[in-house]
């Protein structure tokens, strides 16, 4: 049996040629993309992809042939981007997606719900130029906003407690909207009722379904009946309207000001870091010098590996993905839409080169914001 520094002597050997094999690979790859870029032939070929990894592995055995089948694969996939790559350093025009570079300067704001409500007040620290207005629901927003009735909807997308506000992005994709600003804040629930009312005499609660969650642990502890309703700041007005002191909403403290409510208990959410995250969204796709995120939707075919492959991408571009989930595809049963938030502007080449390739190689992809992203903000 040989002694250990011996193998490694020769491991370091083989990595040094498979260093320089590489680097003759890419060099190869280089110039197919000149060759391709003059036939404007696609990059993306899978099934003499296919065929070369079938042919390469034969005559192995089964556990060396999966190892070896993803080293090629990984090979084969950095071809590829190096192609994408230069393709657009000679051809810039190909690069398929298109922002405006005005910046957003709405005239007219929508917010889902009734003065007082978080949502106006995320409008109010985005574009404190303008006199927000409200309208009953999510869908009525993105609706004016597409049909040019309003400039600019300001929704909630995430929580740090709740989660993703499936709904929104929804119809982000319905209405084919883009995000342009984002804005986080600090999420401070208080518990309100009429004037008169002490925490002893409450038996039911009624707020957003996403506020709710947020504050389970004290809605439990108090035995109260949770009542869901459109909005925190609805559910004061509710609560300002019935008059009955067995009735509070779980709100802001804007909102039971607003609505003439006596605050009874401050921060009854259950996590004291409890952050929401709100989106611009407008007709327009834009990209500014200061956005440091872009958000996208894809489709990726259903076949394993897939997702994988979309994955690894980023991770070869050296671009960080900071958020993931997956929406049901309307129309097609047990397919789903992808959404993907990650760092990066649209001006940088490992981006550019990204979001090529996902257009030339997914069936669907939509940029769906490019945005900066700041730190929350306290209210």
């Amino acid at each position: 049996m040989r002694e250990l520094p011996a193998i490694r002597q020769d491991i370091n050997e083989v990595d040094e040629q498979i260093r320089e094999l590489f680097l003759k690979r890419m060099s190869l790859a280089l110039e197919v993309a000149q060759t391709k870029a003059e036939t404007d032939d696609k990059i993306y070929k899978p099934e003499r992809e296919a065929e070369i990894i079938k042919k390469r592995a034969t005559g192995m055995s089964e556990e060396l042939r999966l190892k070896y089948v993803a080293l090629l694969q990984s090979m084969i996939r950095a071809s590829r981007e190096y192609q994408y790559g230069e393709t657009l350093r000679r051809n810039p025009a190909k690069f398929p997606f298109h922002p405006d570079r005005a910046p957003l300067e709405p005239q007219t704001v929508l917010y889902q719900g009734v003065p007082g409500a978080y949502q106006e007040l995320a409008a109010r620290a985005l574009f404190p130029a303008c006199e927000p207005q409200c309208v009953p629901t999510w869908e009525q927003v993105f609706q004016s906003v597409r049909d040019g009735k309003a400039d600019v909807g300001v929704v909630p997308v995430e929580n740090t407690t709740a989660g993703t506000v499936s709904e929104v992005y929804d119809l982000l994709l319905d209405y084919d909207l883009s995000i342009g600003r984002s804005y986080v804040k600090k999420i401070s629930h208080c518990l309100a009722a009429v004037p008169g009312a002490a925490l002893s005499d409450i038996e039911r609660v009624c707020s957003h379904p996403h506020a709710l969650p947020q504050c389970r642990a004290f809605i439990s502890e108090h035995g109260l009946e949770a009542i869901e309703v459109a909005n925190t700041a609805i559910a004061a007005q509710n609560v300002r309207q019935r008059g009955d002191k067995s009735l509070a909403a779980i709100c802001s403290r804007e909102a039971a000001e607003r609505y003439g409510l006596s605050v009874l208990a401050e921060g009854v959410n259950d996590l004291k870091h409890n952050e929401t995250r709100f989106i611009a969204v407008s007709r327009r796709l834009t990209c500014r010098p200061e956005d440091n995120r872009i958000e996208i939707a894809f489709h990726i075919p259903n076949v394993p590996g897939s997702l994988r492959g979309v994955l690894d991408l980023f991770a070869d571009y050296g671009i960080d993905m900071t958020e993931i989930h997956s929406r049901p595809l309307k129309g097609s049963p047990w397919c789903y839409v992808f959404y993907i938030d990650f760092t990066g502007n649209m001006d940088e080449h490992a981006v550019r080169s990204l979001l090529y390739q996902l257009h030339e190689e997914l069936p669907y992809i939509k940029v769906i914001g490019s945005y900066h992203a700041a730190d929350a903000t306290e209210e």
